[in-house]
């Protein structure tokens, strides 16, 4: 019998019902969603793996699920030791590795298995590495792990895709309205945070409103997805991000007739999004890393408009991925005037992909067979859009360091520059838009 301890903060979602993980989202973001449904998969399968879910609060799950209470990373370590557990599976966070560095650098009987919801810096991946407790590090997707490479990091990485609720990939219960028979809908769906770009799409709505004068937009969500924020007047953003933006949005004071806005919502929001035309998730492309409301847009048979990033590369399958963030409004433009879209192609991928059952197969496989064996869940070829973040180099780059291993310590990582030139752009993008660092 493996022991699997999973971790993860839930202090902003305590009061959301879990019980019925399964098979909707009670309106939650990703993270924390992933968390949980992962989580009650794998206790109730005869699989061979006896669960523990370690939260910072008490939460409302299902009864299947073991619970027990830690206030960090470093308590749930500590209790998986005390319970004599295989693995400690948790989200990725930034400052674990300065808070928390004791845990990672020694030698128990507990091995870590990181799970990279966000993008992991240089300094991060390193240590990771040289850890002798991390024993995988797990990201979610193909192209957030080839980012980096030519890391010694990519030696312990491997993918698992998020995973998807299962009654929505069944289209005799869930019938979408053809996409020819739709309004001019565009939605926005996710935390209404700068790091997630509503802003830009807020600034092209009236040039949308151009070309397109009965489109109409809903906007999904708002900054308290990820905790109890502090909302400005519109109950949408907080108070200095919702001014900078909501100047597009109203006239004299008053909110667009066009624009709606419908704040968190749960399964409910299915039906908006079976009527859209157009979703519109993180139009910034920052912080993606999958994106599982923009999965959940195609789902329901709406097209995407998306930046080129990561996660969207591995994720969107009915839509356009434009390169230039300043092609947003032509995008979504284009987009409303198409009478077609490719919803069973992407059906198709959206199941052999993020499937429940696909998904957790993987994370069965990992703890019993890969885990043990030391193999791989993926194979690292062919290579997949290999132009994109310069993939191609770093990989033969990973080749000569695979060939003379001293490299990995005297050759820099082709990811470091890049994060270097990423946190150039990611300022001068906040600069240009007026934002707090």
């Amino acid at each position: 019998m493996t022991k699997l301890g999973i971790f993860f903060g839930n202090d902003g979602i305590k009061d959301k019902d879990c019980t019925q993980i399964v098979s909707n989202n009670p309106g939650m973001s990703g993270t924390p969603y992933m968390f949980c449904l992962i989580s009650y998969l794998l206790s109730t399968r005869d699989n061979g793996i006896d669960v523990t879910l370690m939260t910072t609060s008490e939460g409302h799950f299902a009864d299947n699920i073991k619970t027990i209470r830690a206030k960090n990373i470093k308590e749930a370590y500590l209790v998986s030791e005390e319970l004599g557990l295989d693995y400690l599976l948790f989200n990725h966070e930034d400052h674990y590795g300065k808070v928390y560095h004791d845990i990672f650098m020694r030698n128990g009987n507990v091995k870590l298995i990181v799970w990279c919801h966000n993008f992991v810096n240089n300094k991060l991946l390193t240590l990771y590495h040289n850890s002798p407790n991390v024993c995988r590090i797990i990201t979610v997707g193909r192209e957030q792990m080839d980012l980096y490479r030519d890391h010694a990091a990519f030696l312990k990485s491997d993918f698992i895709y998020n995973a998807i609720s299962v009654p929505s990939l069944n289209e005799e219960t869930f019938q979408p309205i053809p996409f020819a028979e739709r309004r001019h809908i565009v939605t926005y769906m996710g935390a209404v945070i700068q790091g997630k770009g509503f802003h830009l799409l807020a600034k092209a709505w009236k040039d949308v409103l151009k070309e397109v004068p009965d489109a109409e937009l809903y906007v999904i969500g708002t900054g308290r997805l990820y905790g109890n924020t502090k909302l400005g007047s519109w109950n949408l953003a907080e108070k200095y991000y919702e001014d900078s933006f909501m100047k597009y949005l109203t006239e004299d004071g008053k909110l667009l007739p066009s624009v709606h806005l419908m704040g968190v919502m749960g399964n409910e929001k299915m039906d908006i999004l079976r009527q859209t035309k157009v979703g519109v998730p993180n139009p910034s492309g920052l912080t993606e890393t999958f994106c599982v409301s923009g999965v959940e847009m195609q789902l329901a048979g709406a097209r995407i408009a998306a930046y080129e990033c990561a996660g969207y590369l591995d994720t969107i399958f009915n839509g356009t991925i434009f390169k230039k963030r300043s092609l947003l409004a032509k995008t979504i433009v284009s987009e409303l005037k198409r009478q077609d879209n490719d919803y069973h192609s992407a059906i198709e991928n959206i199941n052999a992909r993020f499937s429940q059952e696909n998904v957790i197969q993987d994370w069965e496989r990992l703890f019993t067979e890969c885990i043990p064996q030391g193999t791989r869940l993926h194979p690292i070829y062919p290579l997949c859009h290999a132009d994109f973040k310069f993939k191609a180099c770093k990989d033969g780059l990973r080749k000569l360091k695979t060939r003379f291993p001293f490299l990995y310590r005297v050759m820099p990582s082709a990811y470091t520059l890049q994060s270097v030139w990423d946190k150039v752009t990611y300022k001068i993008y906040k600069l240009r838009n007026g934002f707090k660092f």
